[in-house]
């Protein structure tokens, strides 16, 4: 499991004012999990809805390549899968795309016995990292989820009432969100078994 890091409220809202006044180089909303816009978007909306537009015109990122976004969505495809053989009884609930120029807001069900895992990763031209915030019955937590990674981001939630994972939007940022909900066998949950309520270290 990737070590994710916890980003304080006030650090979230420096972060999230820090990636739009500093990473505004068009691009759209989307690639693995889900991020946080002005309106909130499902996943299979918000992945096709502004492709045209904000994946049309390319952007160098840091290794000097173009940006184009079916080759971003296999390496974030790729990042998620990195976990398909950890052994873990994973079954998967729900999954989805959303570009980081629209963000992501979303209510998952959370019923059952079984754990739930989210992965989450992002695949941008110029964005190191997002925020996720995710959020339960008057908890809340904000993490880092960084973009272009070999390996998704993972948190664990118990199950109960609904969550919510928010990832907000990069004004004209060009790049994808990813996600994927698995349940998960209570045995197979591996660190933080509560990452939105959070544990000590």
């Amino acid at each position: 499991m990737r070590i994710h890091h916890v980003l304080p409220l006030c650090a979230a809202v420096t972060a999230a004012s820090v990636l739009v006044a500093g990473c505004a180089d068009g691009r759209g909303d989307g690639g693995r999990p889900g991020a946080k816009s002005a309106s909130p978007r499902s996943s299979e909306s918000s992945s096709e809805s502004s492709a045209a537009s904000s994946a049309a015109s390319p952007t160098p990122s840091g290794d000097d390549r173009t940006w184009e976004p079916d080759d971003a969505l296999r390496r974030a495809d790729r990042a998620l899968d990195a976990y398909a053989d950890d052994g873990t009884d994973a079954e998967l609930v729900d999954s989805g795309t959303a570009y980081v120029g629209s963000g992501l807001e979303k209510a998952f069900k959370a019923p059952g016995d079984r754990a739930y895992r989210l992965d989450i990763t992002c695949d941008t031209a110029g964005v190191d990292e997002l925020t996720l915030t995710l959020s339960r019955d008057g908890a809340e937590q904000a993490y880092g989820v960084g973009c272009g990674d070999r390996e998704a981001d993972q948190f664990n939630i118990p199950p109960g009432t609904p969550f919510k994972a928010r990832v907000d939007s990069v004004k004209d940022g060009t790049g994808l969100i990813s996600w994927r909900l698995n349940s998960i066998a209570p045995g197979d949950v591996d660190g933080c078994d509560d990452d939105i309520d959070g544990c000590e270290d």
